[in-house]
């Protein structure tokens, strides 16, 4: 019994790291090849989504620091469990900032953001619909493949808003991975993810059927 539970939470935490990797990845990929908003948000879209095919049902799919943050605030997720997928994902971050200069042959430069409210703002408003796309599929306990398609068209709808001001990374661990790691881009995720699942999840919510 104590080696399947361990077992099972060691398979959530390399879930959340490798869908992080993927995600992030193919973040970074585009980050470096086109600046399109239309074209990224699309494609870390689709990315998301099956990153939660894939490991949804085994770490329930956050894939993202900012929306562990904000699941712990709302009691989703334990203190050791949420402080171990945010581990996991920076590290699966970290893992594909890695290999992309390895297969590019290519260092990233580090990147300075200057602070800047819209910016802020607009990833906190990207996020907090990102996470009110999660929080509703969840709430609405539906079925793997729908609650893929909301999260991913959630994050393709946050990127939308958010790169009207910022680069739209609505996620810390992207941040990370793409050199650009700062305030901005650490605060407005975080700020975004907690109001959105809170916000969604105590006020937005349908109410349940006694």
């Amino acid at each position: 019994m104590y080696i399947k539970y361990n077992r099972a939470r060691m398979a959530a935490v390399l879930a959340e790291f490798f869908g992080t990797g993927l995600l992030v990845m193919v973040a970074l990929v585009l980050s470096e090849t086109t600046g399109v908003p239309y074209f990224i948000a699309t494609s870390v879209a689709v990315t998301l989504a099956l990153a939660y095919v894939l490991f949804g049902g085994v770490s329930g799919g956050y894939f993202n620091p900012a929306i562990t943050l904000a699941m712990w605030t709302a009691r989703r997720v334990t203190t050791i469990r949420g402080i171990s997928y945010i581990a996991a994902q920076f590290l699966g971050a970290a893992g594909s900032w890695q290999l992309y200069q390895y297969l590019t042959n290519h260092t990233l430069a580090v990147k300075t953001t200057a602070w800047s409210t819209p910016m802020f703002v607009g990833e906190l408003v990207g996020t907090a619909i990102l996470a009110m796309g999660l929080t509703a599929a969840l709430m609405r306990r539906l079925d793997t493949l729908t609650t893929a398609l909301a999260y991913g068209a959630s994050f393709f709808a946050g990127i939308l808003v958010a790169a009207t001001a910022s680069a739209g990374y609505l996620n810390p661990a992207t941040a990370l991975a793409i050199r650009n790691f700062n305030a901005i881009y650490i605060l407005g995720p975080a700020v975004g993810a907690i109001v959105g699942v809170n916000l969604y999840m105590y006020l937005l919510a349908p109410n349940k059927k006694k």
